[in-house]
Formats: structure tokens, C-alpha cells, sequence
């Protein structure tokens, strides 16, 4: 199975583990909707994602809500 093209979200995506995992997806293609309750660090994942010629989008949400 590839994820190649496939679009992820991953709650918690803007620091510690989230993050890693964002990065591990897009590292195999797949698109990633950075969701977390902190914009600025979804924002910056984001960028992060970017810089890594992926496509990642920064959403504030709260999960437990």
C-alpha cells in the first residue's frame, strides 16, 4: 500500500510526536492537514513541511470539543 498522494490529519501535528509523524507522512508523499490547538505551532510544521518541498495546511482545532 502507498500513501503517495493521499491527504493525512494529524490531531496534535504541531509539536512532539504529531510532528514526527507529520513529517514521516509527507516524507512518503502524502499531503497533511496539521491540526492543533496551537495555530502558531500547526503554522509553523506547515512551513516546516514546505521547505521540505511537501504540502502540509495549519488547522486550529480542539479535538475534545
Amino acid at each position: 500500500m502507498t500513501i503517495e498522494g493521499r491527504v493525512a490529519v494529524v490531531t496534535g501535528g504541531g509539536q512532539g510526536l504529531g510532528r514526527a509523524i507529520t513529517l514521516a507522512l509527507v516524507g512518503s508523499g502524502a499531503k497533511v492537514a496539521v491540526a492543533d490547538m496551537n495555530l502558531e505551532t500547526a503554522e509553523a510544521v506547515s512551513a516546516e513541511v514546505g521547505q521540505l518541498g511537501g504540502e502540509a495546511l495549519a488547522v486550529q482545532v480542539d479535538v475534545a470539543d
